[in-house]
């Protein structure tokens, strides 16, 4: 009985560590980056903000968000162009 007591307690101490730092981490994420994440990540490979200029992230997004809102558009461009 005393062994599955310490391992329960093992466990946990294992466990609340990683479940909060998973959380933490997400807190991180502005809402556009996680619009970027979300959207993006699902066809093509991140590219770091700022490895492209302006008008290199105006036209991936004209040709490649063709299905997203206005209002996601502006939020994702204003967060690649750092103007968020």
């Amino acid at each position: 009985m005393k062994t599955r007591l310490w391992i329960w307690m093992l466990a946990l101490l294992i466990a609340l560590p990683l479940f909060y730092s998973c959380q933490n981490t997400a807190k991180n994420f502005s809402n556009s980056e996680i619009l970027y994440r979300g959207k993006c990540s699902s066809c093509h490979n991140l590219i770091e903000p700022t490895h492209l200029d302006k008008e290199t992230w105006h036209r991936y997004i004209d040709k490649y968000g063709q299905e997203m809102k206005d209002e996601e558009k502006e939020l994702l461009l204003d967060y690649l162009t750092g103007s968020e």
